[in-house]
C-alpha cells in the first residue's frame, strides 16, 4: 500500500455507491472484527441523558396535576408522592435534577464541542449556494456544527423505503448512510431543536424568571417540547432496543464498538471513513500490508482495478478564502437591534447601555486604592447604596458578553486583526493621540447627558423620551460638524 495516496483510496471507494456481495465466508471474518462507533464521552453523556430523562419523566408526569387535569392515574401519583415524601419535595426534586442536567449538557457542549460535535467548519457552509434542498441542509449543518447529522436527499429517501418496508410495501435496498442513519438524525434534529427551549422555559418555571405572562407561557412550551421529544423518543427506543436489524446499534452504546459486518451493510459511508483512517494507521506501522489486509478480497480486487486508472490523481491544493465576510445589511441590522431592546425590557424591565460599565468598574478600582473618598463621593457613593458594590449589575455582564461576542464574530468574518485605521494625511501617533482624546470627550459626554449612544439615545428613543431624541440630533450633527472640520485627517 506504500504507492497509494489516501486520496487515491477514497476516490476508488466513492465509486462504489452500494456495498458489493461478498461470500459467506468474507461475510463471517468481517462479523468477527470490531469498529469503533462512539467515543466514551459520547456513550457517558448518552446514558446520563437517559436515567435523568426517566427521573425526570417520573416525577414531571405527576407534577401536572389540577382540579381540572392530571397526566398520571391516582395510583401512579400516590407511589411517587409517598417516595419522595411530599409534593413540595418532588417538585425540587425535579428542579435541581433539571438544573444539574442542564450544567452537564453545557459542560459538554462548550468543553467537547469542537473534538465531538463540530465534525465540519462552519465556514463551509453557506446558505447562499445551491437550491432549497442545499439550502436546508446547510441550515441543519449550522444548527449542529456536524454534516454526518444533516438530512440530505439520500436520507429522505431512505426514511421513505424504511417507513414501506417497515408496512411491507416495498423491499428496495436502502441507501447507504455515514455514521448515523436518516432516523438518528432526524430525531437529533428533534431534540437540537427542542432541548434549548426545555431548558429555557424549566428555567423561567422554576425561578420564576421574567413577568408573569413570560412564566405562563414556559408552561405549554415546556409541556409541548417534553411532548415533541418523548414522541420520537418511543420511535427510538423501538428501533435501536426492539427491532432486530438496529441491535447492534444500541449494544454499540454500551461497548463503543460494533461489528465490521453491520457497519459495511447499514452505514456504507461510514464505513468507508473507517477504512480510510486503517489505510492511515497501516501506511505509519507497516508500509509493506497489502489491500487484502484491510479489505475483503473480492473487494480489495475491485479496488485495485479502480487504482489502476487513478495513479497519477493528486489531491488539490484547498481553497482557502480569505476574503472578509461582507457586513450585515444595515435595513437587517437594525430590525435585529430594534428586537434585541424589545427582549431586554421584556426579560429585564430595562434596555441596554454600556457608558456605566466604565463608571462603575473605574468607581470599584479607585474604591480599591482610595475607599473612603470613593465611598463619601457624592456621585461615586450611590453605587455602594445598601452595601452593594458596582460590579453587581447586569451591565457589567452585558459589556463583558459584548466584547466576546464582537471578537467571536470578527474573527468569523476574518475581520479580528490589530490594525490602525487612518487616512495618508495623519501619522499612526497623532490618530492615537485623537483617538484617545476622542474617547474621553465622549466619555464626559455620556455621563453629563445620563447615558450613551446605546443607554441615552437608543434605549430612551424607543420609549420617545425627549432628551434621548434631543441628544441622537445633537449627536449626528455635532458628527457632520466635526467631519468637516477633520475631513482632511482622513482623505
Amino acid at each position: 500500500m506504500n504507492n497509494i495516496t489516501t486520496y487515491q483510496l477514497k476516490k476508488a471507494l466513492d465509486y462504489f455507491d452500494y456495498p458489493p456481495k461478498l461470500s459467506a465466508k468474507e461475510m463471517d471474518n468481517m462479523r468477527q472484527r470490531k469498529m469503533k462507533k462512539h467515543d466514551v464521552a459520547i456513550m457517558l453523556v448518552h446514558w446520563f441523558n437517559a436515567f435523568t430523562w426517566i427521573l425526570m419523566l417520573t416525577t414531571g408526569a405527576a407534577l401536572i396535576i389540577s382540579s381540572f387535569y392530571k397526566f398520571a392515574p391516582d395510583f401512579y401519583l400516590t407511589i411517587v408522592r409517598d417516595f419522595f415524601g411530599t409534593p413540595g419535595a418532588m417538585l425540587q426534586f425535579h428542579i435541581w435534577l433539571g438544573v444539574v442536567w442542564i450544567l452537564v449538557f453545557s459542560a459538554y457542549t462548550v468543553f467537547g464541542y469542537r473534538k465531538y460535535l463540530r465534525k465540519h467548519k462552519i465556514s463551509e457552509i453557506s446558505l447562499k449556494r445551491g437550491g432549497i434542498k442545499e439550502k436546508l441542509k446547510a441550515l441543519q449543518c449550522i444548527i449542529f456544527g456536524n454534516s454526518a447529522l444533516c438530512l440530505d436527499e439520500n436520507d429522505i429517501q431512505w426514511l421513505k423505503i424504511r417507513v414501506l418496508g417497515i408496512i411491507g410495501q416495498s423491499n428496495v435496498e436502502l441507501p447507504p448512510q455515514g455514521s448515523f442513519n436518516a432516523g438518528q438524525k432526524l430525531y437529533g434534529l428533534l431534540v437540537a431543536l427542542m432541548t434549548p427551549v426545555i431548558m429555557l422555559t424549566g428555567l423561567t418555571m422554576a425561578f420564576h424568571l421574567g413577568p408573569l405572562w413570560l412564566i405562563q407561557w414556559a408552561i405549554p412550551l415546556h409541556f409541548l417540547a417534553v411532548g415533541f421529544v418523548v414522541s420520537g423518543l418511543m420511535v427510538h427506543v423501538y428501533m435501536g432496543a426492539v427491532f432486530p436489524e438496529e441491535k447492534p446499534a444500541f449494544f454499540s452504546m454500551v461497548t463503543g464498538n460494533v461489528s465490521e459486518l453491520f457497519l459495511y451493510r447499514h452505514h456504507f459511508n461510514f464505513w468507508k471513513e473507517r477504512i480510510i483512517k486503517q489505510f492511515e494507521w497501516r501506511k505509519e506501522v507497516d508500509p509493506d500490508s497489502k489491500l487484502e489486509d484491510l479489505l475483503p478480497d473480492s473487494l480489495a480486487v475491485k479496488v485495485e482495478e479502480k487504482l489502476e486508472g487513478l495513479k497519477d490523481l493528486v489531491e488539490p491544493e484547498p481553497n482557502r478564502d480569505l476574503r472578509p465576510t461582507k457586513f450585515w445589511n444595515p435595513y437587517f441590522a437594525g430590525v435585529m437591534l430594534g428586537l434585541l431592546f424589545l427582549f431586554t425590557y421584556f426579560v429585564y424591565g430595562r434596555g441596554l447601555g454600556a457608558s456605566s460599565f466604565l463608571s462603575r468598574t473605574g468607581t470599584y478600582i479607585w474604591n480599591l486604592i482610595a475607599p473612603e473618598y470613593t465611598q463619601s463621593n457624592v456621585y461615586w457613593s450611590h453605587y455602594f447604596h445598601g452595601g452593594h458594590t458596582p460590579l453587581g449589575n447586569f451591565m457589567i455582564f452585558e459589556v463583558i458578553g459584548l466584547i466576546i461576542g464582537a471578537y467571536w464574530s470578527g474573527k468569523k468574518a476574518k475581520r479580528a486583526k490589530v490594525e490602525i485605521h487612518k487616512g495618508p494625511g495623519i501619522t499612526n501617533k497623532v490618530r492615537i493621540f485623537m483617538a484617545f482624546a476622542g474617547g474621553i470627550l465622549m466619555g464626559l459626554g455620556a455621563r453629563v447627558a445620563r447615558g450613551c449612544t446605546s443607554g441615552q439615545g437608543l434605549t430612551g428613543g424607543i420609549t420617545l423620551a425627549v432628551g434621548a431624541w434631543l441628544f441622537v440630533f445633537v449627536a449626528i450633527g455635532v458628527g457632520y460638524f466635526s467631519a468637516y472640520l477633520f475631513r482632511r485627517y482622513w482623505l
